[in-house]
């Protein structure tokens, strides 16, 4: 196979928007392809007030799924998992968000947008918005969640 028979098995079209926001968000970063598959993969951390939070973005170029997760970096302690998930369900059905806060089962706070690409064009400009939604909403539920974490 050569490679523009590749590029055409495999546009990279998700891909090149992560990369695309690595540079208009003047990152150092570099996206991880599957040169198997075409996904994408952006792992990095990001910082909200003085904390330092996990964050992925993952595309998935076949089922054309554009996901960015944003992990807090504390995890819910044993015993407060039924508090923490009370509370994250408050948030989601109270607030605006587009994206879902969850507690995994390992207990960590984990914020998760998807998004489907196809028949659109993913741009950087749509990843900084799902990143400014998910930093929003850490940044205004912050002593909350911490509280019951």
């Amino acid at each position: 196979m050569t490679k523009q028979d590749n590029d055409t098995a495999h546009p990279r079209k998700i891909a090149k928007a992560i990369e695309g926001f690595i540079e208009l968000a003047e990152w150092d970063d570099t996206v991880d392809i599957d040169e198997a598959t075409g996904d994408s993969t952006l792992n990095t951390r990001y910082e909200i007030r003085n904390q330092v939070y996990d964050l992925f973005f993952e595309g998935d170029e076949k089922s054309e799924f554009l996901a960015l997760y944003l992990y807090a970096p504390y995890r819910v302690i044993e015993g407060k998992s039924v508090d923490a998930t009370l509370l994250v369900n408050f948030i989601n059905d109270h607030y605006r968000y587009r994206g879902r806060l969850t507690v995994t089962d390992i207990g960590q706070i984990r914020y998760k947008e998807i998004i489907d690409t196809e028949n659109i064009e993913a741009s950087p400009e749509m990843l900084h918005n799902m990143l400014m939604s998910a930093g929003g909403l850490f940044e205004q539920h912050m002593e909350h969640l911490g509280a019951v974490a």
